[in-house]
């Protein structure tokens, strides 16, 4: 049996158990950046490496050889006898990475889509030891044609240019009792902008943090993990969020000293790095307060899956009646 599974972590966790295991990590933080629709391994491998580069994650330039080599792993194991274990937690990074392999199998041949077998778990995978996990891997289960169908939906919604087509597909995995990829669309379309003030929802529980006094980027990134029911970000993805808050004429967010905000992996100058200490402007601290919009001013553009939010967007989290709406109050 072959595993595929969400991080390098897990995969290490499995072969210490037993070294016979052929495990690989299917490891993206797809919540962070853009990403292209469509089952075309290739295709994502090369548009997710820009993704990266404009990030600076990718300065030895190996990212978009690293996914092509997994997707040939993947190819090799359902073109193989052995049946394929996915392993994964109920993270939202760790559905959208279920919901990636399941929509590319679902173009495959019938006979490699019956050679799948899952096992999830409603936490994080992390919780588990070694010996754990692989008993939890052992026991995966034939994954009936209908949650095929269902996750695949749900990764050409998050992939594509609709978050209406997220909205959709949360509920309807809600009805279908998937309630760990029904919370993960549900916290996904968090992340859009707020229809009260036009931050995502990781935006405002920084800016927030900041508030309560909790300033050094570690910190805030640990403060802000443990809102979360089941985390799924990491420590750089979060840092890009900062990055944002700290960024254009009109920033959210600075540094104590006034200088611009060192992010990792950019600048690797940890000393420094941990040595910063944020504070709120004076637009922040008024968008804490209920006064206008972070959309009704200077903002940078960011993308949440293949849907790009900027001043034409145009879509907003309402948490009101925790639906999408079309409009914002500015």
């Amino acid at each position: 049996m072959r595993i595929f599974t969400n991080e390098v972590a897990t995969v290490n966790a499995l072969e210490r158990a037993d070294s016979r295991i052929d495990a690989f990590a299917w490891q993206d933080p797809l919540a962070f950046g853009r990403l292209v629709a469509g089952n075309d391994l290739e295709a994502f491998a090369n548009a997710r490496s820009f993704a990266y580069a404009g990030a600076h994650w990718d300065e030895d330039n190996v990212v978009e050889e690293d996914f092509k080599l997994r997707n040939m792993e993947l190819t090799s194991a359902f073109e193989s006898g052995e049946d394929v274990c996915l392993l994964f937690g109920g993270s939202l990074t760790d559905q959208l990475q279920l919901s990636q392999i399941l929509g590319w199998l679902s173009e495959r041949p019938i006979p490699e889509q019956a050679k799948a077998k899952l096992m999830q778990v409603d936490g994080p995978l992390s919780v588990f030891g070694d010996g754990a996990l692989l008993e939890i891997a052992k026991v995966a289960e034939t994954i009936p044609a209908g949650i095929h169908a269902i996750y695949a939906i749900a990764w050409d919604a998050v992939s594509g240019a609709d978050p209406f087509a997220v909205e959709a597909a949360m509920e309807r995995a809600a009805s279908e009792g998937l309630a760990s990829l029904a919370a993960g669309l549900a916290r996904w379309l968090q992340e859009l902008p707020s229809q009260e003030n036009g931050l995502s929802i990781t935006q405002l529980q920084t800016l927030d943090a900041v508030r309560l006094g909790i300033r050094s980027p570690r910190d805030l990134f640990a403060a802000v993990q443990a809102t979360e029911a089941t985390p799924f970000r990491i420590n750089w993805e979060f840092w890009a969020v900062v990055d944002g808050l700290c960024s254009g004429s009109d920033p959210l967010l600075r540094t104590a000293s006034g200088d611009p905000f060192l992010c990792p992996p950019r600048d690797l100058a940890f000393e420094a790095f941990d040595a910063q200490n944020l504070e709120l402007t004076e637009r922040g601290e008024a968008l804490l307060a209920g006064r206008g919009n972070y959309l009704g001013s200077s903002f940078p553009e960011r993308w949440l899956g293949g849907f790009k939010i900027d001043a034409e967007s145009g879509v907003f989290w309402d948490y009101a009646s925790r639906k999408i709406v079309g409009a914002a109050r500015v």
